[in-house]
C-alpha cells in the first residue's frame, strides 16, 4: 500500500472533499520515483506555478494539499506541496512589481498540517488577494480561499465542504480471519498511543479521541472562515458542497465570474 498516504490518513486530520479522498484510496499502489538528483528536479518541476502580469501576481493551487508529500504522490496522484504553496505566496507578496494577488484554485482540499499557515498568510497579507475558482475549492482549499479579500467563482464551480474528519482503516477482522493477531504494547499512560494502528481494533476511547481531533480542526476552520466572512451561516458549514450560484447565496463567494473578472477585481482592490 502507499505507506505515506496511509500514514497521513491515520495521523492527520484530512480536510478534503470525501469523494476526492475515496479516489485517492483507489490509487494506493504506485511506484516510487528514482534518485536524489532526479527527485529534486521533479519536485522543482511540480512546484506551484506563478506568473506576474500588469501588477497582478497569480498563484495556481491545484490538487490535494499535503505537507512535503512523497514525489510519487505529487507525480501520480496530483498532490500539491503546501509548504511550497506558502513559499510561492510569500515570494509573490514580496515582489515589488506585484500590487495584488490572485489565488487560482482547483483543489478538493487536503491534510491539516501546513494548511492553516497558508490561510493565515492570505488573511494577513498587506496586498489585496482575490481567490478564484473555476473547478473545485473545497474543504482545506476553501479554508485558504475564504481568507482572501474577495472570492470569485464560476457558476458551475464546486465550493464549500467545510468540515473535518479522521479516517482510520480497521483491518483487524480481515487479519483475524487469516489467523493473524496484532498486539500493541504501550506505556501505561499512553491511552491514545498507537490509536489506529493497522490490525488493532479501534477502542471506544480511541474513537472518541479521533472525534475530538476532527472537532478541534473544524472549530479552527470555522473560526477562520468567520473572521474573514462574518455572514456565512452555520447551515452552510455542515460539510456540503455548493455550486457557484448557491455558494454566492450563502455568502461563501462574493461574485460570479471568470478569471478575467477576478483580475479586474484585483486591479480595483489594488487601487
Amino acid at each position: 500500500m502507499h505507506n505515506v498516504l496511509m500514514t497521513m490518513l491515520a495521523t492527520q486530520v484530512p480536510l478534503i472533499e470525501v469523494r476526492a479522498a475515496q479516489a485517492l484510496l483507489r490509487q494506493t499502489l504506485q511506484p516510487a520515483l528514482g534518485e536524489p538528483d532526479s527527485r529534486r528536479k521533479v519536485r522543482q518541476a511540480l512546484a506551484p506555478r506563478t506568473t506576474v502580469e500588469g501588477g497582478i501576481g497569480v498563484l495556481e493551487i491545484s490538487g490535494v494539499l499535503a505537507y512535503r508529500p512523497d514525489l510519487g504522490e505529487m507525480f501520480f496522484d496530483g498532490f500539491e506541496d503546501s509548504a511550497e504553496v506558502l513559499s510561492a505566496f510569500r515570494r509573490l507578496e514580496a515582489d515589488p512589481d506585484v500590487n495584488a494577488l490572485i489565488l487560482d484554485i482547483n483543489s478538493p482540499g487536503g491534510f491539516s498540517v501546513g494548511g492553516a499557515e497558508i490561510a493565515d498568510a492570505v488573511f494577513k497579507s498587506a496586498k489585496p488577494t482575490v481567490a478564484w475558482v473555476g473547478g473545485m475549492m473545497c474543504s482545506l482549499a476553501y479554508w485558504i480561499g475564504s481568507q482572501a479579500s474577495a472570492v470569485i467563482s464560476t457558476r458551475s464551480a464546486m465550493v464549500g465542504s467545510i468540515g473535518a474528519y479522521v479516517s482510520v482503516v480497521d483491518f483487524h477482522r480481515m487479519l483475524a480471519n487469516a489467523g493473524i493477531e496484532v498486539k500493541v504494547f504501550t506505556n501505561k499512560e499512553g491511552t491514545f498511543k498507537a490509536a489506529g494502528m493497522p490490525g488493532v481494533p479501534i477502542a471506544e476511547d480511541h474513537a472518541a479521541e479521533f472525534t475530538r481531533q476532527a472537532q478541534r480542526s473544524f472549530d479552527v476552520f470555522r473560526a477562520d472562515v468567520l473572521r474573514a466572512r462574518e455572514g456565512v451561516p452555520v447551515e452552510a458549514m455542515q460539510g456540503q458542497v455548493f455550486d457557484g450560484h448557491a455558494a454566492k447565496r450563502v455568502g461563501l463567494v462574493d461574485a460570479l465570474g471568470d478569471l478575467n473578472y477576478a483580475r479586474a477585481v484585483a486591479r480595483r482592490l489594488a487601487r
